[in-house]
């Protein structure tokens, strides 16, 4: 911790600010890879003759920006929070061709998610790049559980989810400890916007690995969490 000539105590990893000192720079949000797919997941065919995933998705997300006073904006400012070590568990059941909807240049998956968990740490952003944290860290953990839905185009090499939406009917999230401002509504719509990009990619890895065994996902298509690059839209429709 770099403090110059100011005094700060750390607590059980809780930076106590004291004259002023901020925790040591840290690294800006991570732009790295998702978790490597589990490979539990792969789609099978259930006792009722559906084909789908059903399995526990796990592992460890990206950090991700957030920002108290403008929801959605990720990039670095003076309302910016840092949600980091995020981890997430949550049974999911999805069925490839969901409704019936399936053909030669799409499949829908769709069903049900959770209940799960999420956890992660959140702290203020501060410094110019927001590259440090400032004042005290909280975990944070969410419950949650409702119902997903994807269409994956066939056409694209490797497949890719075109439209995708996360519904999350129960959601209850709790912080270790108070911060500086009420940031409940952006880490509610961050955590949901990290699952749901999670799911994605999971369901482009499998029904690309289904469709084209043995081809991995390129960097680039994992990065977009398994998105078209032509554009991504929220799902519309029953």
């Amino acid at each position: 911790m770099k403090c110059d000539s100011w005094t700060a105590i750390g607590v059980l990893g809780v930076c106590l600010t004291v004259a002023g000192c901020s925790s040591a720079p840290k690294s800006a949000p991570s732009q790295a890879l998702l978790a490597p797919v589990n490979p539990t997941c792969g789609l099978t065919t259930a006792s009722s003759g559906e084909l789908g995933l059903s399995c526990l998705l796990t592992g460890p997300l990206a950090d991700t920006q957030v920002d108290a006073e403008r929801p959605g904006n990720t990039a670095c400012s003076s309302d910016s929070f840092l949600v980091f070590k995020q981890n997430i568990s949550a049974p999911i059941w999805l069925v490839h061709g969901q409704k019936g909807d399936e053909g030669p240049l799409h499949v829908r998956v769709g069903g049900r998610v959770g209940p799960g968990t999420h956890a992660g740490k959140i702290g203020k952003s501060a410094g110019n790049d927001c590259d440090a944290i400032v004042g005290p860290v909280a975990n944070l953990v969410t419950q949650y559980g409702g119902t997903y839905v994807a269409m994956v185009d066939k056409t694209q090499r490797p497949v890719c989810v075109s439209h995708s939406r996360l519904i999350l009917s129960t959601f209850t999230q709790k912080l270790s400890v108070g911060l500086s401002k009420d940031i409940s509504d952006v880490t509610r719509e961050s955590t949901t916007d990290t699952l749901q990009k999670r799911l994605d990619l999971e369901v482009a890895t499998q029904v690309n690995q289904y469709l084209h065994p043995g081809k991995a996902l390129p960097e680039a298509a994992i990065s977009r969490h398994g998105r078209c690059p032509d554009g991504f839209r929220t799902f519309v429709g029953n």
